[in-house]
């Protein structure tokens, strides 16, 4: 079943309608599902096969991309995280793209973080754009923990973002913020013992061929209920790396994952909240890090995390000052809520926040600081 919310404002091109899809059934039967609801509107279906297209060939054109290493990906994945590789196969059909065209845009960031690391070994610190976002957890509040995410990446991706709501044959369901075309969980989640999981991404020259953080978190929401539960399964993947796991449950436990392909940092969290943006802060990884933003943007990761802690150690009582946190403006550096004027094509896409007791998510595809809030719940 899908419904689809329309958002009418003056400025369209920094809103996107979100989609909420259910999704049932086995591996195969979910992929099938996932894509017949892009599917059944074929203009649409056209533009994202031209949109996938496009995503690729700029991939493909990477000195770092080889058809062999997205095989040993495909292989790893059927090994280690089959339901993963049905999912795909399921879209593949009803998105009439081939299951390797379809990986490669799931992975395709992979390839372009090993460009930048090999840029950074031959000619110093790396000058690209980089995708950004800030996330955010606490223990508690009037409605009991949050898991707080702001999305930021390339707005091509906006009217790609789709929450789902999954029952699946085996397991615990869960529902996710995601992306058409993409298996798995491709941003964060929350399943029906109120564990939440939100993900940032870190440039580092920690990666290699492994488990995604759609496959990891499609995982952790589908098999764990507690944070205890979700950091004992992440020391024991493979993992591709690049990025950062904060994790919440209904009982108010925090934790952080900061995910490298060869060094993987755990921790329960003591404090009343935790930050994540786009770097390591773990000793053991933050050798690894590499800040990919052009230099009037350098440092951003480190402003936000920063930022954002301080907002929260001011106040964070309820949803509403949650909210108001994440569309806080502040300087190019610092600012959550991050508009096309500081650095187009990245900026702000959606906002999402998940609360663990009341088995709910509260979203929005765009801006922070105008959001007109959808939810989702169990029903």
């Amino acid at each position: 079943m899908i419904e689809q919310n329309t958002v009418i404002m003056k400025d369209m091109k920094n809103l996107y309608a979100i989609d909420t899809v259910d999704l049932a059934g086995e591996p195969y039967e979910i992929g099938t599902a996932f894509g017949q609801a892009l599917a059944v509107d074929r203009s649409r279906l056209s533009e994202f096969q031209v949109f996938v297209r496009h995503e690729n060939a700029e991939i493909e054109a990477l000195p770092t991309y080889t058809q062999r290493a997205l095989n040993e990906v495909l292989t790893l994945l059927s090994r280690e995280s089959p339901a993963i590789v049905e999912w795909l196969k399921g879209m593949a059909v009803q998105l009439s793209l081939p299951v390797p065209q379809l990986l490669l845009f799931n992975i395709g960031s992979y390839f372009r973080d090993l460009m930048i690391g090999l840029d950074s070994r031959s000619q110093g610190t790396p000058n690209q754009d980089g995708d950004g976002c800030s996330t955010f957890a606490i223990s508690d509040s009037e409605q009991g923990p949050i898991v707080a995410k702001n999305r930021d990446c390339d707005c091509a991706y906006g009217p790609w973002q789709v929450m789902i709501r999954v029952r699946p044959g085996k397991g615990l369901g869960y529902m996710a913020m995601t992306t058409y075309g993409v298996a798995g969980v491709n941003s964060s989640g929350m399943n029906v013992e109120g564990l939440a999981v939100a993900d940032t991404h870190v440039t580092s020259l920690d990666i290699g061929c492994g488990l995604p953080r759609f496959a990891v978190i499609d995982k952790i929401l589908n098999q764990c209920a507690t944070v205890n539960e979700a950091l004992g399964l992440i020391i024991h993947q493979p993992l591709m790396g690049r990025g950062n796991l904060i994790l919440a449950d209904a009982a108010g436990a925090l934790g952080v994952a900061e995910l490298g392909h060869r060094t993987c940092v755990v921790r329960r969290s003591v404090g009343e909240y935790i930050v994540n943006t786009n770097h390591f802060t773990d000793p053991l990884l933050q050798k690894a890090f590499l800040d990919p933003q052009p230099s009037p943007l350098r440092g951003t990761s480190l402003a936000r995390y920063s930022r954002l802690s301080a907002l929260i150690v001011a106040g964070c009582r309820n949803l509403e000052e949650a909210q108001r946190i994440m569309s806080y403006h502040g300087t190019a550096l610092d600012a959550l809520c991050r508009h096309k004027e500081l650095k187009p094509p990245s900026r702000t896409i959606s906002v999402v926040f998940y609360l663990p007791r009341q088995k709910k998510a509260v979203f929005f595809g765009g801006y922070p600081c105008v959001a007109d809030y959808q939810e989702l719940t169990w029903k």
